[in-house]
């Protein structure tokens, strides 16, 4: 988070945090190109940007929303984080947009007390709009982590309950929604803050103390929200790495993860860089291009707005088929329109469905593994018993679910000698 608006000079009273917040609204003097905008040319530059971003991530918000035809019905709470990818996409979106116009009203031609109060309230408006980016947008890569651990998990132990892997455990859902509401406390509050002072500034001048003051709670809870947010992009970093580490130990692979660690996470990685970066340089350097500047940080905040949100999206073709993995003596087909009946019968519920087994529940035949498309099962095949020479008719009816081990798909004898008789 860093207040552009305080890089380039402001042809208002506004002496302190007028402006939005990463990549939000700038101002600066009149003078430059004269045409119909009398904004200098790097100020043009940044108007332009915003307004590609904003074209751009609306795109990619609706894109979201038409493939979550993608998932799967039965996979419903694999839909949820992208869901909120495609709000938090839109949001980021309006964060553009009304930060580009707040820049155009700042640099109007004829600038009056009805454009600064405007331009005071478009202020407000993307300095909230950015504390909803800051919050929600790295709890998206961590849902998505929650719901591939358990289904990383339901592999190995054959039941997405059992869970053997602390990124999906309680203990590390409430380390992240913690992160959320401490980064979106700390930004409201920031945004609070600098709305009561903007207000202030204009009705009536601030005193130097009061300025001073102002500052620096202003400068420390800055740097507070920026410090929570890169450790919350770290924690999303780490998280995600841990995971695929986890994956690969068990000979599982997912897509999914491996589309995020390769496209998202790089520039995730570079957010938090970028972030801290221009809060040292901006803290030690007392006299450099504030214009070149603030292009600079619009340019890198929309290109990682942009490519984390393209990294969801290509995840999205893979979210409701399970992870796969490979064992010695089994078969594991999965079907993931068939999730509902697999819960039913003891299959992975809930992440996609699909059905694997656990190697230490071996029985004495070796078993095929197979999702099939029917809700209601056929009769089980259970091994015949040899009575004087012949082969003795099944008992009647299925035997309990109780006797299966894990009650879904059944057991077939492997080597029967003739499966289509129980007669030899």
């Amino acid at each position: 988070m860093f207040d552009i608006t305080e890089l380039l000079s402001v042809p208002s009273d506004d002496i302190l945090t007028k402006g939005g917040r990463g990549g939000g609204g700038s101002s600066g003097s009149s003078s430059g190109i004269r045409d119909s905008w009398n904004a200098p040319p790097l100020v043009k530059a940044i108007f332009a940007f915003q307004v590609i971003w904003f074209i751009l991530l609306l795109s990619e918000s609706l894109m979201i929303l038409t493939r979550l035809k993608l998932i799967s019905k039965s996979a419903r709470s694999s839909k949820a984080p992208y869901v909120l990818a495609a709000l938090v996409a839109l949001v980021t979106s309006l964060f553009y947009l009304f930060a580009g116009i707040r820049l155009r009203t700042s640099y109007s031609s004829l600038p009056s007390t009805s454009n600064l109060r405007t331009s005071l309230n478009l202020s407000t408006v993307t300095g909230f709009l950015y504390d909803v980016i800051l919050s929600f947008l790295p709890l998206i890569f961590l849902w998505i982590g929650h719901l591939r651990g358990l289904i990383s998990s339901s592999v190995v132990t054959g039941s997405a309950s059992r869970n053997n892997s602390f990124v999906s455990s309680t203990w590390k859902k409430i380390l992240d929604w913690s992160f959320v509401i401490v980064v979106l406390a700390l930004s409201v509050a920031y945004s609070a803050l600098a709305t009561h002072v903007n207000n202030m500034n204009f009705d009536r001048e601030l005193t130097t103390t009061e300025q001073l003051n102002y500052r620096n709670t202003l400068t420390g809870l800055n740097r507070a929200v920026e410090a929570f947010f890169i450790l919350f992009l770290i924690n999303v970093v780490v998280t995600l790495i841990c995971l695929k580490v986890a994956q690969k130990r068990a000979k599982i692979a997912d897509k999914v993860v491996t589309l995020l660690l390769s496209v998202s996470v790089p520039f995730l990685i570079l957010y938090a860089l970028e972030m801290l970066v221009a809060e040292i340089y901006s803290s030690t350097q007392l006299f450099y291009d504030a214009a070149s500047f603030a292009l600079a940080l619009v340019i890198i905040e929309g290109t990682v707005h942009f490519m984390a949100f393209m990294g969801l999206i290509l995840t999205m073709k893979y979210a409701s088929a399970p992870a796969s993995a490979h064992f010695s003596d089994y078969s594991a087909v999965s079907n993931a329109s068939n999730a509902k009946g697999a819960e039913a019968y003891g299959g992975s519920v809930g992440y996609g469905g699909g059905y694997q087994v656990n190697q230490q529940q071996q029985p004495a035949y070796p078993i095929v593994v197979v999702a099939t498309p029917y809700q209601t099962p056929p009769p089980p095949m259970v091994p015949p018993q040899q009575q004087g020479g012949g082969w003795s008719a099944p008992p009647a009816g299925p035997p309990p679910m109780a006797q299966y081990p894990q009650g879904y798909p059944y057991q077939v004898p492997y080597g029967h000698p003739n499966t289509q008789s129980w007669q030899r």
